[in-house]
């Protein structure tokens, strides 16, 4: 694999969304971005490890006592405005989402990584980082504070680096498709296990 380069991530998202080859990011931050990735934002929407009356999770035995459907709770921050940011306790983490709407091509893999004046401050991004060929939709981030004060969360700011990687000795894609198990997601999407 390769990384794609600035020049080359610009070039696909310049490219009309109906070629197989295109990138689409939505809203864009900034027509600048660094020499190797795009920055992503921090949505609105959260899933919080909240107090529950589930039992225990049991990812492949589900039945009516241990669906977690509704597990994490669903929690959103408006844009904006005083209420627009979300505080996260010290070694707890929650599920968030980007600001953007992402479609990805069917040659090239994605990687979401942590920017680092937020690891400064011990906030990581580390959880399913890895976004395949033809994803589609809001990205889900597990953003967890390993510190040991509280952390607010803006909503709207920049909190991880989005970079391309080319797949090598793959067949030319001729048509776009939409596949996996959370493609279109806009929210933090609740966990989905099975075949």
């Amino acid at each position: 694999m390769s990384v794609l380069s600035k020049q080359e991530i610009k070039r696909r998202l310049e490219l009309t969304i109906d070629k197989p080859e295109s990138i689409v990011i939505t809203p864009l931050l900034s027509e600048e971005f660094d020499h190797d990735s795009v920055d992503v934002r921090l949505g609105s929407y959260f899933r919080l490890p909240a107090i529950s009356s589930v039992r225990c999770i049991e990812p492949y035995r589900a039945t009516p006592e241990t669906i977690i459907s509704q597990y994490p709770e669903l929690v959103h921050k408006p844009y904006g405005g005083s209420e627009s940011e979300l505080i996260v306790q010290p070694h707890h983490s929650v599920l968030a989402s980007t600001l953007e709407y992402i479609k990805m091509p069917g040659d090239v893999s994605g990687e979401v990584l942590t920017k680092s004046s937020w690891a400064r401050v011990f906030i990581s991004i580390a959880s399913a980082p890895w976004i395949h060929p033809f994803y589609r939709g809001c990205l889900t981030l597990e953003v967890t504070n390993l510190g040991n004060v509280p952390v607010a969360l803006p909503v709207g700011e920049p909190i991880a680096h989005l970079v391309f990687m080319k797949l090598e000795g793959q067949e030319e894609i001729k048509s776009d498709i939409i596949e996996g198990s959370y493609a279109g997601a806009v929210i933090p999407e609740a966990p989905s296990f099975g075949g």
